[in-house]
């Protein structure tokens, strides 16, 4: 499927996620098969709401879609970020189920540079960096984790104004992920740039279809993520693909595939879920879609995922040899 607006610098992607669920490994193998046809760059991986295997599991696929070669290195790969302070976090049994295959010598079946936290990078960090190394009005931000670094983002010097030169929008998912009320409410209230909502009932809508784990994905007998699709859950299901709308509206949200409604506001209820209300005053708009454009989303979806790596040059040059 071709879209829009092909041709340009790619888009700087900031993906604050948590990792735990098949759409958010899928979302991910979207971003870096965007990556592998120049249509968008992963700028940064920010996990949160998870332990540390879920970065590390970010990490694999990264490193999968980087294609054959040696193991990447920070100068042809940003790190994944990991919010190791997070109290909250919860366990990941998807990510666990990949990590811990092996191959028929006994080694792990996935390479991973990841063994500990300082392995990983500090995520407010991460995601100010990933701003100023991106052209202006040509990164976009996609949130289905807790709010909680996202809006500590907002606290660091001079980043507001970064947002508003670098971020064309703020893609927030309701997957249900478990909020951090407060930040969320206060990410939102302060967010500079435009905000979208992706609502739950539109990521249940757009099942992504577990038969194409199976046919789509079978070029090869060792994929991370179709692995972690299978571990999820005993096949077959058809998964809701609230991170993968998401962020194939980051990507191309001119491709006619959603509607973005009239300007409005997102509230949080209490127990962390978000609802959206239409008003003339507010900042926020929501996405829904045609059902004449199911399939065209769902297909979009199988392309992109299921994309076989190409192989990228190092981004940030080789690195400087120390002197003797």
């Amino acid at each position: 499927m071709q879209f829009p607006g092909q041709g340009k610098a790619p888009l700087g992607v900031v993906y604050s996620t948590t990792m735990n669920r098949p759409d958010a490994a899928l979302a991910l193998a979207m971003l870096d098969g965007y990556e592998g046809k120049r249509e968008a760059r992963v700028a940064a991986v920010a996990v949160n709401g998870s332990e540390l295997d879920a970065a590390r599991f970010c990490d694999i696929v990264n490193r999968f879609y980087l294609g054959p070669g040696p193991i990447p290195n920070s100068n042809n790969r940003l790190p994944v970020g990991f919010a190791a302070d997070d109290p909250q976090a919860l366990d990941d049994p998807m990510a666990k189920g990949v990590l811990y295959l092996l191959n028929d010598k006994g080694e792990p079946l996935y390479p991973c540079g990841v063994t500990r936290v300082s392995d990983t990078a500090e995520v407010q960090a991460l995601i100010r960096n990933a701003l100023t190394n991106t052209a202006d009005q040509n990164a976009v931000v996609v949130l289905s984790a807790p709010a909680t670094c996202l809006a500590a983002v907002l606290d660091l010097p001079l980043v507001r104004e970064l947002i508003i030169a670098k971020v064309k929008a703020l893609v927030v998912s309701d997957s249900g992920a478990r909020q951090d009320v407060a930040a969320a409410r206060k990410l939102l209230a302060a967010w500079p740039a435009p905000v979208v909502f992706c609502p739950r009932e539109l990521g249940e809508a757009l099942r992504f279809p577990g038969s194409s784990i199976e046919k789509d994905f079978a070029w090869t007998p060792a994929h991370p993520v179709a692995h972690a699709y299978r571990v999820y859950r005993a096949m077959p299901y058809d998964a809701a693909s609230w991170d993968m709308a998401a962020m194939l509206y980051a990507v191309h949200p001119d491709a006619g595939l959603f509607h973005a409604s009239e300007t409005g506001t997102i509230q949080l209820r209490q127990d962390g879920s978000f609802e959206f209300h239409r008003s003339a005053e507010g900042k926020h708009k929501s996405l829904s879609f045609e059902p004449a454009q199911k399939d065209k989303i769902v297909q979009a979806y199988i392309e992109i995922a299921s994309a076989k790596p190409v192989p990228r040059p190092a981004r940030f040059g080789p690195p400087v040899k120390k002197q003797p």
